[in-house]
């Protein structure tokens, strides 16, 4: 005899909504943990407990605030990075000096001391729940921790264990039960099938939904470093001088000796370069600036603007000592004040433009060479011993390139293309999909041809007890009711259970009430079926 596929509409409805419910818990808390899997963890998110009053109004102390990675941080911004010496500091990124990022507290009246770069950044602020910090102090308790997470495991446990069959609650009584081996082999592994798909489909709708949210391509900053840099040099055209110089005569670094030498040639070689090609072009200026201590100053044209193109540039000019002593003198005779020294500044006013790789870029570079003059010589100065040469000065300079590069999405702790997500999700759900109307074909064709008894115990079979003898008795009459909906309407009255027998070819279903037993008789021959 047939046996309906689906044992029950309720049971199997029960099933089905477990299975279902099961695999939404599981690709829930396996959603959530991606979203807020701990940094410690493999994941992308930290919690930051606030401590401290340098962020009000907006975030109080005990507030708790979730903090995610990003590409990059913007002024505006606020982070959290981590200070070597006091731990976490979440703070307003206010500026930035070149790969550092200057920062300070909405509370503060001054900025922090330490400049971090992208590595010592945690994340950028995400979500804000106010007081909540507070409660996590207490679930730092371990006897709190341990019941939260029995409490946690308990729920998981009871939601995906499976439910116990009516049939199951009534092992003692007689169930006829033959199905097709291909239908009985679907039918057992029924539930661990849909589990699967499901679960694979509503994973695939989650990483779709978050592929197709977020573009394919996305803006990043790229650096694009580059060194300005030059090398004074000067001379004398008078000659070497050999009993004073060295051979070679006057060389940048040495005192000029106003007694032998009235004329300076100097000159600056500037160029640029970086690892990206360079296309440029400029002008260069050299001017000399007199100065005394009291703030007069004079310049002196050594070498007007001129244009350049390339990298590289020369400016150079001659210093006539004499023509400034002339000038000093008239300043002393005109104001009466006799000064021992004064102060030449030599300067470069290179002021370039072009393109480095594929950004434009616009810079200047005036490197400052400092003499001090009096009646007997000009010698260099350097202000800072331990400082650079100041014949040889350079300057690194960084430009942001915006360049567009695949978006990628971090799951479980790995970076995912979002195109390649995006086709991963739709192939897969499309699959699962299929797969789930696959599996349900079999189950449909057997609803269609199964036979009315069939369809009674796929749609009461939560009330249906099989027996197979003992009713009715003779000293209770019998009534017959039209439908076994009529049937079911008057078990549901009282609570009572349908029992169903099978006597030759009639398939009995009864309801007993205290002196009349209802019943609905099935006259249908069940096909035969081979096991």
């Amino acid at each position: 005899m047939v046996a309906p596929f689906l044992q029950s509409n309720a049971v199997n409805q029960l099933r089905w909504i477990n299975t279902v419910s099961s695999a939404l818990l599981l690709v829930g808390m396996t959603t959530a943990w991606i979203i807020f899997a701990p940094m410690q963890f493999g994941g992308q998110v930290a919690y930051v407990i606030v401590n401290g009053n340098s962020m009000e109004p907006l975030y109080q102390q005990g507030d708790l605030v979730i903090v995610h990675r990003a590409a990059e941080y913007q002024l505006g911004d606020i982070i959290t990075y981590r200070h070597p010496d006091i731990g976490p500091v979440i703070h307003r990124i206010i500026g930035l000096q070149g790969d550092n990022y200057l920062l300070k507290g909405d509370h503060n009246s001054w900025t922090d001391s330490f400049l971090p770069n992208k590595a010592n950044i945690v994340g950028k602020a995400w979500i804000h729940i106010p007081a909540v910090g507070k409660v996590f102090g207490y679930l730092r308790n371990p006897w709190i921790l341990s019941i939260l997470a029995a409490s946690i495991g308990a729920v998981f446990l009871f939601t995906v264990l499976p439910t116990p069959s009516v049939n199951s609650r009534h092992r003692g009584r007689r169930v006829r039960k033959v199905q097709q081996p291909f239908m009985k082999t679907i039918s057992e592994k029924m539930d661990n099938w849909l589990f699967v798909l499901v679960v694979t489909a509503l994973a695939a709708l989650g990483l779709g939904l978050a592929a197709f949210t977020h573009p394919v391509t996305r803006i990043v900053m790229k650096d694009i470093r580059y060194t300005q840099g030059g090398v004074y040099n000067y001379s004398s055209p008078q000659g070497g001088y050999h009993n004073i110089y060295d051979p070679n005569g006057l060389k940048a670094g040495d005192p000029v000796f106003r007694q032998l030498i009235n004329k300076v040639n100097i000159q600056f070689d500037y160029k640029i370069v970086s690892d990206n090609p360079i296309v440029a072009q400029g002008t260069g200026r050299l001017i000399a600036e007199m100065s005394a201590v009291d703030g007069w100053r004079q310049n002196i044209e050594l070498q007007p603007d001129t244009p350049f193109r390339g990298s590289s540039t020369s400016v150079s000019g001659t210093i006539d000592l004499d023509k400034i002593q002339a000038i000093l003198d008239n300043l002393q005779n005109q104001t009466g004040i006799q000064r021992q020294s004064y102060t030449i500044l030599v300067t470069p006013q290179i002021s370039v433009q072009g393109q480095i790789g594929n950004q434009a870029f616009v810079d200047e570079f005036s490197p400052k060479l400092q003499f001090q003059i009096d009646p007997f010589e000009m010698q260099l100065i350097q202000l800072d011993p331990s400082g650079p040469n100041p014949l040889s000065p350079i300057k690194d300079r960084l430009l942001k390139w915006p360049v567009p590069e695949p978006n990628k999405l971090s799951f479980l702790g790995l970076p995912l293309e979002v195109l390649a997500m995006r086709w991963v999700s739709v192939v897969v759900f499309v699959l699962s999909l299929g797969s789930l109307i696959g599996l349900g074909i079999p189950a449909y064709r057997v609803i269609r041809a199964e036979g009315e008894t069939a369809r009674i115990q796929r749609k009461y079979g939560t009330n249906l007890i099989n027996i197979s003898k003992g009713l009715p008795g003779r000293n209770e009459r019998v009534k017959d009711v039209g439908s076994i909906d009529e049937l079911a309407k008057l078990a549901d009255k009282d609570g009572r259970p349908i029992l169903h027998m099978i006597k030759g070819q009639n398939h009995i279903f009864f309801v007993q009430d205290t002196t009349v037993v209802y019943r609905y008789t099935v006259a249908e021959k069940e096909k035969e079926l081979s096991a």
